[in-house]
């Protein structure tokens, strides 16, 4: 089983950046969830990742939890800002895992998380994420 829907909570377009994404490495992406501070939204989940949860309940449960970890990105975004002022705005975090990498792309206050294979091209990424976004 597959989990493919429609964006339905942030501002931008984040079904075009989940296409732009899989045209990168169609087979490198295994989930895709747009989120918020307050609320997330799995737009895509490959059936490798479905096979690790009993249902599609057990894998949001998951998720919650992650989520409720979401306000360390826009604190993040806030003190890299702070530190960093003359690099510019913060746009995206990369988390390279032994066995994943996950990339979260920043729109304001509303985000992109990716779980990818760990040898995916994250710049390849998060350039077509971006390019697809603006």
């Amino acid at each position: 089983m597959v989990v493919s829907e429609e964006s339905r909570l942030v501002d931008f377009d984040a079904e075009a950046a989940l296409a732009a994404a899989r045209e990168v490495d169609r087979d490198a992406v295994h989930i895709c969830v747009e989120y918020t501070e307050s609320e997330f939204h799995t737009l895509y989940a490959d059936e490798a990742t479905m096979a690790l949860y009993d249902d599609r309940a057990a894998m949001e449960s998951h998720f919650e939890e992650v989520h409720s970890y979401v306000h360390i990105d826009f604190t993040e975004t806030d003190l890299f800002g702070e530190l960093f002022r003359a690099a510019g705005d913060v746009r995206s975090f990369v988390t390279v895992m032994e066995h994943a990498t996950v990339l979260r792309v920043l729109v304001g206050s509303q985000g992109l998380f990716f779980s990818t294979d760990p040898e995916a091209d994250v710049t390849a990424l998060v350039t077509a994420v971006e390019d697809a976004i603006d």
